[in-house]
């Protein structure tokens, strides 16, 4: 007996529940759902799927029609008030089951369950009409599907999956499907599953196919997957969302139909309904098993067809392509194929092949014509024996070499190979193997010429496997030390040798890794060394060999030996890096160790000191003795340095009699530092104070050291240098002889003047350089000329004293281009003042330092100067000092000559404080001796100075040339000069020097 579910909704909550306990008191009703409103009863609905409802003709938010679409087909009856009897009308027309009057007595709860019961049964009763109409539409239109796909598969023409589409797209219709496929099994034998037809909405759910024709392969545990396993219907889904139905043949499935998307899902009615379809579904796919496989044999017979006469083809084109002439020889003897290549070869006419002849007929028509010469000496003597009995017997009875050479009447070489048949008979290939003869010749001629090469040659050749050992070796092996020929190396690798030296850890993993990744390599250099302690260095460079198959196989290359090189290396590397006279390290070796020396210094926190030595008067030693001694004590002294240093200390020369020592390691504080440098240089200074013997001769030579310390790896080297350099001319200005550590002050010196040599060369080129002129005057004190002197206006500094700048112009050299300066300037003055007829008569005096008159172009300049100016070079005096004449004496003289050919004149200034000879002054071209001012300034208080001032007055004199004296400050200083024959002074007496523009003239 079936229960009914009813839905009950009344928004009055006593009319609800007294129709809720009517009807649950009735036994054929199982459960009743109460709904308040049309809002609870829509969401009740879906759920509660009930069998009939009993709706209340108002609701709270609206009437019983608001609820009438979500009923849907759900018998419902109409409760309605008393009194609105016409609204029950309406529903009835609106078509709802039944309705009941809500009387007051609620004698309508009596009759309510009986209502409910006959609206159910008119609900079902009508439902089966339906249901079998339905099914019978559906039996009918399946009938027309088959029909059609049945018309589909005679009229099909190219399209064998048109009878299945057709099909499938009617079964989605009569099931109400979106999509769906079959898929077919091709042949009983378990073949790959191909998709037969594909409808409806593309790409349906889980593993879907993509296409007809393709290949599928549908999951286990999808239906399609199931039905091809079990043979039995599946439907998947929660909702049974998909329906797969095999179609089963001889016992196996052989296909299967998918269906999906039906709203309502799938059910056993389904089924049931589609069952007809199998056996025609079978019978179309055995029918397309059928069909297939006449398609397969006919193609495979078409193939096999093609394939012959591809085959057959090929063999007709391989045979015309071959560079091989060929014959096939039947065992009766006759010529039953040919090719091209083979008339070509032996110049046969293709008529005599076309008859299939004896192959005795061809041989003999060879032999007539004269193609084995004469006495078949065109043969190969191995075979030439078969080949003149073939012809004579006719019968081959000599058996046949399997290979032999023979050479053609237009010189070819032709290569013969036989090579018998299972069936009696031979195929015969000729070749043309002239460039392969030829190329044999040729590579043995190679072969003998590289025999001479590495038999002649220094170098040696070699080869290695590939695991890099050593297989062989060419040419003067000798060479190499205990002989490679005793197969001392062969069979090892070179890290394998026990005589191997003077290569590092790291170049043996450097040419390692070379090999291994099988790389060029060039002048490896090794040293072998001999038992008997005697060691060759040898070079060897390599490049990898493959085979024709790309693969690597070894290393082959050439070995020198390059003993003398190194050799010569080693000298090279002895005069790059050390001296060549004392054998100690140069400059550059110093600089690199020093380099070395601070960084280890700053990393050990320890100090170094750098000892900068210079031997005092080396000079006057070496002028005087000799280079040959001088050389001879240097190797002395460099011996004598080294006795007091340690090992690890570096003594090096400079130059000439410059030496420096680097210690290292000393202690970490400063003061014991400086103790432990100063005791080496003490004992330094003992060792080169003791008598030095050259050649039987006793030489005295005292050193003056600079020392400078250093722990800082920031302090360069050459500021080290410099610092030890300073030091040691700071020993110098003591005394010589002695030591003296770097003080920072005589640093800041240093940078003051460098700073001031920079200020220099700028104000140079900036023209910051003038003249001031002091007066030169008779004892009238009438002017008779000037003495031009250069000032500096620095723009900075103010006006800098020449005490200051002109040693520095001197030192540096920029006294040249300063002098040019000066003598262009002065020059002009002397222009300037020849327009005026009261200066046109003063002479311009100028003074030249010995660095501008030792310049090769001295003479030169100054002509230059005069001519780029238009200066008289009367007007023109140049004043030169005595120490110009301690050396080079006959080239002043020359200069002084030449320029007093043009009319210059001269003056020797500061007469009386050099050391000029008395001999070579009577030869040099003066016009004027100046008393120095030193002289002059204590003539009245100092009878020495005096005396000087008369002896120069009359030396002058009797020498016939004017004399001035300089520094003429007091009166009583003149009358004393004019007492004694002087009458020219210059001195602030009669003018300072000024510019031009104060001076009075």
């Amino acid at each position: 007996m079936q229960f009914l579910t009813i839905l009950l909704v009344d928004s009055d909550m006593a009319q609800a529940e007294a129709m809720r306990l009517a009807l649950a008191r009735k036994s054929s009703v199982g459960r009743v759902e109460v709904a308040a409103t049309a809002a609870q009863a829509r969401a009740l609905l879906p759920a509660l799927q009930p069998d009939a409802a009993v709706v209340a003709f108002r609701l709270a938010d609206g009437t019983v029609f608001d609820l009438q679409g979500a009923l849907g087909a759900v018998p419902a009856i109409v409760a309605v008030p008393a009194g609105d009897e016409g609204v029950a009308a309406q529903a009835l027309h609106a078509g709802f089951a039944d309705y009941v009057i809500q009387d007051a007595s609620l004698g309508y709860l009596q009759v309510l369950p009986a209502q409910v019961d006959a609206a159910y049964e008119r609900a079902c009763i009508r439902l089966l009409g339906q249901k079998a109409e339905y099914a019978l539409l559906r039996q009918h239109r399946l009938l027309q599907a088959v029909s059609s796909a049945q018309a589909a598969f005679i009229g099909s023409s190219g399209d064998p999956h048109a009878p299945f589409r057709t099909l499938l797209e009617h079964l989605l219709d009569l099931t109400g499907s979106v999509s769906g496929f079959m898929v077919a099994v091709p042949g009983p034998e378990g073949a790959a599953v191909r998709v037969e037809a594909l409808a409806g909405v593309a790409g349906g759910p889980g593993s879907w196919p993509a296409a007809e024709g393709a290949d599928y392969q549908p999951m286990p545990d999808t239906p399609c997957g199931q039905a091809l396993h079990s043979g039995l219907p599946q439907v998947s889904g929660a909702q049974c969302m998909q329906l797969a139905l095999p179609i089963v043949l001889a016992g196996q499935p052989c296909a299967v139909v998918v269906l999906a998307g039906n709203p309502q899902g799938y059910g056993a009615e389904d089924i049931e309904f589609l069952q007809p379809l199998q056996a025609f579904l079978a019978q179309l796919v055995q029918a397309r098993r059928t069909d297939a496989e006449r398609l397969r044999v006919q193609r495979q017979l078409r193939e096999t067809s093609e394939l012959l006469a591809q085959k057959s083809g090929a063999l007709e084109l391989t045979l015309e392509s071959m560079t091989q002439g060929i014959t096939n020889v039947d065992a009766e003897g006759r010529i039953r194929v040919y090719n091209r290549r083979y008339l070509e070869l032996l110049n046969l006419p293709e008529s005599l092949l076309t008859t299939q002849p004896w192959a005795e007929e061809v041989m003999r028509l060879q032999t007539e014509r004269g193609d084995f010469g004469p006495g078949f000496e065109r043969i190969e003597l191995p075979a030439r024996d078969y080949v003149v009995d073939a012809y004579a017997a006719h019968g081959n009875k000599m058996c046949m070499p399997d290979a032999y050479l023979r050479r053609t009447l237009a010189g070819r070489m032709l290569e013969v190979r036989t090579r018998m048949l299972p069936t009696g008979g031979r195929v015969r290939t000729f070749t043309d193997v002239t460039d392969y003869i030829e190329a044999q010749e040729a590579l043995r001629q190679n072969e003998a010429r590289w025999r001479s090469l590495t038999s002649l040659s220094a170098d040696w050749y070699w080869e290695q496997d590939e695991c890099f050992r050593f297989v062989r070796f060419d040419g003067m092996i000798q060479r190499l030390p205990n002989g490679l020929a005793e197969g001392r190396y062969l069979g090892r690798a070179c890290w394998e040798l026990q005589d191997v030296r003077g290569i590092t850890p790291e170049q043996w993993r450097i040419h390692q890794a070379q090999l291994a990744a099988h790389e060029v390599f060039s002048d490896f250099e090794m040293q072998h060394v001999a038992p008997d302690g005697s060691a060759r260095w040898v070079s060897m460079s390599g490049e990898p060999i493959y085979d024709a198959a790309g693969h690597f196989t070894g290393y082959r290359g050439v070995g020198r030996d390059i003993t003398e090189r190194k050799k010569a290396e080693a000298q090279i590397q002895r005069l790059a890096f050390y001296d060549e006279l004392t054998g100690l390290p140069n400059r550059r070796l110093l600089l690199d160790r020093l380099v070395q020396a601070v960084a280890s210094s700053a990393r050990r926190q320890r100090h170094g000191a750098l000892l900068f030595l210079d031997l005092d008067n080396f000079k006057d030693l070496n002028d005087t003795l000799g280079h040959d001694w001088g050389d001879k004590l240097l190797v002395q002294v460099a011996a004598r340095i080294g006795h007091c240093v340690r090992v690890t200390d570096t003594v090096s020369r400079l130059g000439g009699d410059e030496f420096i020592v680097l210690l290292e390691g000393l202690h970490a504080i400063e003061p014991e530092a400086a103790a432990e440098a100063e005791a080496v240089a003490q004992k330094m200074l003992a060792a080169l104070n003791q008598v030095y013997l050259v050649d039987g001769n006793e030489l005295y030579s005292t050193p003056s050291i600079g020392i400078t310390l250093f722990r800082d790896a920031a302090m360069p080297v050459d500021e080290l240098l410099k610092r030890a350099d300073l030091a040691m001319y700071q020993a110098k200005a003591a005394g010589r002889n002695t030591l003296c550590f770097f003080d920072p002050r005589m640093q800041a010196t240093v940078s003051a003047r460098s700073a001031l040599e920079s200020d220099m060369r700028q104000g140079l080129q900036r023209s910051e350089f003038l003249l001031h002129y002091q007066p030169v005057v008779d004892v009238d004190a009438r002017i008779l000329g000037v003495e031009a002197l250069v000032r500096w206006n620095h723009p900075m500094r103010g006006m800098v004293s020449p005490a200051q700048f002109i040693p520095l112009a001197e030192q540096s050299g920029l006294i040249l281009q300063l002098g040019q300066q000066v003598l262009r300037a002065a020059c002009a003055q002397v222009v300037a003042w020849s327009a005026n007829p009261a200066t046109a008569q003063l002479t311009m005096a100028v003074n030249v330092s010995a660095r501008e008159f030792r310049h090769p172009d001295f003479v030169q300049n100054v002509l230059a100067a005069i001519e780029s100016t238009g200066a008289n070079p009367q007007r023109l005096k140049l004043e030169i000092t005595e120490s110009m004449l301690l050396t080079e004496v006959e080239d002043i003289i020359a200069k002084m000559n030449a320029l007093r050919t043009r009319g210059i004149g001269f003056s020797l200034d500061d007469f009386g404080t050099g050391y000029s000879s008395l001999a070579y002054l009577k030869r040099l071209p003066l016009d004027q001796l100046k008393i120095d001012q030193s002289f002059v300034r204590d003539v009245l208080a100092d009878p020495n100075d005096a005396v000087i001032a008369r002896t120069i007055v009359a030396l002058a004199h009797s020498l016939g040339l004017d004399v001035v004296a300089e520094g003429v400050e007091t009166e009583g200083q003149r009358v004393f000069l004019v007492d004694n024959g002087c009458h020219r002074f210059q001195g602030y007496l009669f003018g300072r020097p000024v510019p031009v523009e104060q001076l009075a003239i």
